[in-house]
């Protein structure tokens, strides 16, 4: 809890026990929708009006008149000064808290101080968190879907580091089984020899499209064929494993461009066939604990249905495991070598089922450490004309969305832009920041249309409008010979400066960052700072739109150019958190 709210909560408490002789366990608080309501509230009075039998308002202005005469303060390095300049009761019963003009322009001294740390806490200090991401099959190419993963994951990531915590970006290689085997058979057939004439996965995926086109051919031959070669894999037949190297080595390869275009980086490579004789301790416990059972087949099966889950099958009929097993494993020995905090599975809102299977299977074998575990459901990302499909040939990858990115805003760049020294890393950095944003400023919970030709646009809620904001506030400061080392900020110097309704509505705004990504960790939400920085962008260009800054006078232009400063900061360090790198001229 930040400063505000605690003293806040801390003096309503007091009020109450003052004033009625009751104690209160928590207080309600939030921030109004329409900010001429003030900048906190609380709905106190209507929670207790039932216990003390007396009307809402009344209660609400005899708190609010308690709290009036009390010296409600915040501290900087020079002194002591209200915290609030107004705290009134209102129909039906809230009480609205308006901080004082001072305590708003002492938070840019807030921001100027922590600078880029500004919005950061200590809340995860010693504390590890796992967030297992991308998770893709080296058989093809990285698609939007793989897209949509890795920028949750990778922004999550940038987050819960914000916030003091130790992370592990994991990528869970599902690198065995017969959906390799299809691009493998094929290549065996028809390419045995050659080397990628194209991007290695690309080169990878052609076969596996072709084992599609094959198999309608004949279907019940190919999947002969397949399953004799994955039993060959699992057989450990040395031909078959060079086969697999070679083809796994291929898309990895193919990747690495993909991921350092949409800026992901990992500090942990799993791999799925490490992990293929995985579970058999947990199975046997399983059994004997009678979590799991045997059943006419001889399939070991977890009974679930009694939590309203589906049961599920563990180990088939012929011992070998399916790939539950393989999650067990290593949650189990990620838990025992780093002691999670949390380890958070991003993965498309289809497995669902899946991981309440996996989740409630370990619940019941008694590890206590179960309940860290959480699955980050995602929508699906379909196009304009509908669903994508490997089978229709439908799947859009993810260089082809990137490239066609890149060159709308290369046109877009050369079009507005007079002078322009690096037309390629300036347009790289755009298209990214179209690319994540239009991704990441949707609830992950939702499906999304997802149409290039909108999130390149340099208006309305896009990645290129937020960045354009940033470069515009840094052109401010370059125009007006503005150095900020030069000249320290003190709220008490601006004393006098009388703030516009559209400053005071960017210095609301600030105090509400750290706010913002506190919320974004806690409910692993980062659509939520995604829309902050558009609302505060379009907050800021309606500012500079209209109150004058370079041509104001000496003490209000230095004030101006202060909060532009600080805003800078803001929206940096907000699109950092988002993964997209921050480009000063535009």
């Amino acid at each position: 809890m930040d400063y505000v709210s605690s003293t806040l909560n801390e003096n309503i408490k007091k009020s109450i026990k003052n004033i009625y002789d009751l104690d209160v366990d928590s207080v309600p608080l939030e921030h109004p929708e329409n900010e001429k309501f003030g900048d906190y509230s609380t709905s106190v009075s209507l929670v207790i009006s039932k216990k003390l039998k007396k009307i809402p308002l009344d209660i609400a202005k005899e708190i609010s008149k308690d709290l009036n005469h009390k010296d409600i303060y915040f501290e900087n390095n020079y002194g002591k000064y209200p915290l609030f300049s107004s705290i009134e009761a209102v129909s039906p019963g809230f009480i609205n808290f308006k901080f004082s003009d001072l305590f708003l322009k002492n938070q840019i001294t807030e921001v100027l101080d922590k600078g880029d740390s500004f919005g950061s806490n200590i809340s995860g200090e010693g504390k590890i968190i796992i967030i297992e991401f991308s998770a893709p099959n080296p058989n093809k190419p990285l698609h939007i879907g793989h897209s949509r993963n890795n920028f949750l994951g990778s922004s999550l990531s940038e987050l819960f580091l914000f916030s003091g915590y130790n992370v592990i970006r994991m990528n869970y290689m599902n690198d065995w089984g017969t959906h390799i085997c299809k691009s493998m058979l094929m290549y065996k057939k028809y390419g045995e020899g050659k080397e990628p004439d194209k991007k290695p996965d690309h080169f990878v995926g052609d076969f596996y499209r072709m084992y599609e086109v094959e198999h309608e051919k004949d279907p019940q031959g190919l999947d002969t064929e397949l399953s004799d070669m994955f039993k060959k894999m699992e057989s450990r037949d040395k031909e078959t494993l060079n086969l697999w190297k070679k083809i796994t080595g291929w898309a990895y390869e193919g990747w690495k461009s993909t991921y350092e275009n949409e800026n992901v980086v990992f500090d942990r490579l799993e791999y799925q066939s490490n992990y293929t004789r995985a579970g058999k301790e947990i199975i046997d416990l399983a059994l004997k604990e009678g979590v799991a059972i045997k059943d006419s087949t001889g399939a070991v099966v977890a009974k679930l249905e009694e939590y309203g889950i589906p049961d599920k099958v563990l180990l088939r009929s012929d011992g070998t495991p399916i790939y539950i097993t393989q999650d067990i494993q290593m949650a189990k020995e990620n838990f025992e070598k780093y002691n999670y905090e949390k380890r958070i599975y991003v993965v498309d809102k289809r497995q669902t089922d899946y991981f309440k299977q996996l989740f409630k299977f370990l619940e019941l074998l008694g590890f206590k450490w179960a309940h860290r575990l959480f699955h980050l459901a995602y929508g699906w990302v379909s196009l304009p004309e509908g669903a994508m499909s490997s089978r229709a040939g439908t799947v859009v990858g993810a260089d082809e969305v990137f490239d066609k990115i890149l060159n709308l805003e290369k046109e877009e760049i050369e079009n507005s832009m007079k002078q322009i020294t690096n037309l390629e890393d300036t347009s790289r950095k755009i298209a990214l920041g179209a690319y994540r944003y239009g991704m990441l400023k949707m609830d992950s919970k939702q499906d999304i249309v997802f149409d290039v030709n909108n999130i390149t646009k340099f208006e309305g809620n896009t990645g290129p409008y937020i960045m354009y904001t940033y470069a515009r506030a840094m052109s401010i400061i370059e125009k007006a010979g503005f150095d900020a080392s030069e000249v320290s900020y003190k709220a008490e110097d601006f004393e006098a400066v009388v703030l516009s309704d559209r400053e005071v509505s960017l210095l609301r705004d600030i105090y509400k960052f750290p706010e913002i990504i506190m919320s974004c960790v806690d409910n692993m939400t980062p659509h939520i700072l995604a829309n902050y920085l558009y609302d505060y962008c379009q907050k800021f260009n309606s500012f500079y739109g209209e109150v004058p800054v370079l041509n104001a006078e000496k003490n209000t232009r230095d004030f101006r150019l202060f909060l532009v400063l600080g805003a800078s900061k803001i929206i940096k360090n907000g699109l950092k958190l988002l993964g997209i790198k921050a480009v000063e001229k535009m």
